[in-house]
């Protein structure tokens, strides 16, 4: 399957990766270190957006069906899993709201392959510019 042609696919994956990393250490860390500022939703909004970012972030590096619809698999396994850890590890509670939040960043960011914004990178990408052959 091929991947769309980013002039720097390296920078794209490397900060997709970055983002998964980013979400499982805050997802895992205990409370008392976020010093989160509480209001109602706040949780499951963080966790809606977190999860749809990835998801459309994951939408826009690949441009078959395929490739992003196994990566809302592998994202919603990651949030059940983070959930199961962060009830191990007892340094957090588990939610299955959290894991219902994290479902719906996925489709929403997975609807953005239905729209304009999938090309979003891409257009990003070009205007940073194309490396030359080295």
């Amino acid at each position: 399957m091929s991947q769309r042609p980013f002039a720097h696919p390296r920078l794209w994956r490397s900060l997709f990766a970055l983002a998964i990393a980013l979400v499982v250490v805050l997802s895992l860390v205990p409370n008392d270190a976020l010093r989160q500022v509480d209001f109602i939703g706040n949780d499951k909004l963080g966790h809606g957006l977190a999860y749809f970012t990835l998801m459309a972030f994951a939408v826009q590096l690949r441009d078959q069906r395929g490739e992003w619809t196994r990566a809302a698999f592998w994202l919603l396994l990651m949030g059940i899993v983070i959930e199961w850890l962060q009830h191990q590890s007892g340094l957090r509670r588990a939610d299955i709201r959290d894991v219902y939040a994290n479902a719906s960043g996925i489709v929403l960011g997975a609807l953005t392959a239905l729209t304009p914004a999938r090309a979003w990178l891409l257009a990003l990408d070009r205007r940073l510019g194309r490396r030359e052959p080295g």
